[in-house]
């Protein structure tokens, strides 16, 4: 009675043993060791007794398809990471990226590296080759260029402080990897300068208002001081009750509620990292125009019109002809 059971039973683990080489044959999914270990590949029968035996090299054919599977799970997620790297690269990233800066201030460049961990970054000026840094070491023979590794944000950075004109030109970023990647960077430098809204010269009587207003163009951002100068002093912070000075961005306006005559003279405007900007100031003191005093040939807005006298060699002709044309009457001189 009891051999039609053994029969069935060693069938049984007969079948298993042949289905586990099967599937190992052909690739199929692997087993862990704790699986495998019951399973057998044949009885051997001695006497009444039957003795079971473990499968024979399953365990090491588990070790080498994990092994297989893991480097196949790694090139997946590199090409994946390389595909990112060409795709989602954030904006600042992209090839033909534009810096501006202006004369005087600071350009930075990002090289983002999200996607390579923090392998090192060489910079490069590709316009003359020249080698400027490789990881924070620097090359160039100007001190002005630094190299920084962010390691929250992932990105390398090239700064360049005390831009100069000649800066301007192409930059590389060039990722040590196998392949390489290689960002490049476009930098364009403006000259910032004052401008005085009006003609470089103006008359103004005394007593009258006067406004001048400067604006800067060709900044990349608002200057971080606008100043104002009288002859050559600074009067932002003056001690004239009569005069104000008041800055919005990039406008600087200088107000004299009464001026005086020793109001007149060169005003100039001079921001931060932008070229200045003169104007003149004539004050016409009542009936004598102050064109006299300061040698300027015309002058318009009072009662009358003076011309400058000639370098004569009698030069008080001219003078009288010209206290003549104050004093009579218009239906006079035209007698």
């Amino acid at each position: 009675m009891e051999l039609p059971w053994l029969l069935v039973y060693t069938s049984t683990l007969c079948c298993l043993s042949d289905v586990v080489m099967a599937v190992a044959r052909e690739g199929g999914p692997s087993l862990p060791p704790s699986s495998t270990s019951s399973l057998v590949l044949g009885v051997r029968r001695e006497g009444d007794q039957h003795h079971v035996f473990p499968a024979v090299g399953v365990e090491d054919r588990w070790a080498v398809d994990k092994k297989r599977k893991t480097d196949k799970d790694e090139k997946e997620k590199e090409e994946a990471m390389w595909l990112a790297a060409m795709t989602d690269t954030p904006p600042e990233g992209h090839n033909n990226t534009e810096i501006l800066a202006q004369v005087g201030g600071e350009a930075t460049f990002t090289c983002y590296t999200h996607h390579l961990t923090d392998d090192l970054v060489t910079w490069l000026r590709r316009d003359d080759d020249q080698l400027l840094t490789v990881g924070q070491q620097v090359y160039a023979a100007e001190g002005r260029f630094t190299a920084t590794y962010s390691r929250q944000n992932k990105a390398w950075q090239l700064w360049v402080k005390d831009v100069q004109l000649n800066d301007a030109g192409h930059y590389e970023c060039q990722l040590t990897t196998h392949p390489p990647v290689t960002f490049v960077f476009t930098l364009k430098v403006t000259q910032a300068e004052a401008v005085v809204n009006g003609p470089s010269e103006m008359h103004i009587e005394e007593g009258s208002k006067l406004a001048l207003e400067c604006e800067v163009h060709r900044a990349t951002s608002p200057p971080v001081y606008i100043f104002w100068y009288h002859n050559s002093t600074m009067v932002n912070y003056g001690r004239q009750n009569s005069l104000q000075v008041e800055h919005d961005n990039y406008t600087s306006s200088l107000v004299v509620a009464r001026v005086r005559p020793s109001d007149a003279g060169t005003y100039t405007c001079d921001p931060h990292l932008a070229t200045p900007a003169n104007i003149t100031v004539h004050v016409v003191t009542g009936k004598t125009p102050a064109a006299m005093q300061h040698g300027v040939g015309k002058v318009e807005g009072g009662d009358a019109v003076c011309c400058q006298p000639a370098p004569l060699t009698v030069a008080g002709v001219g003078l009288i002809v010209c206290v003549i044309t104050n004093i009579l009457p218009t239906s006079y001189l035209h007698l």
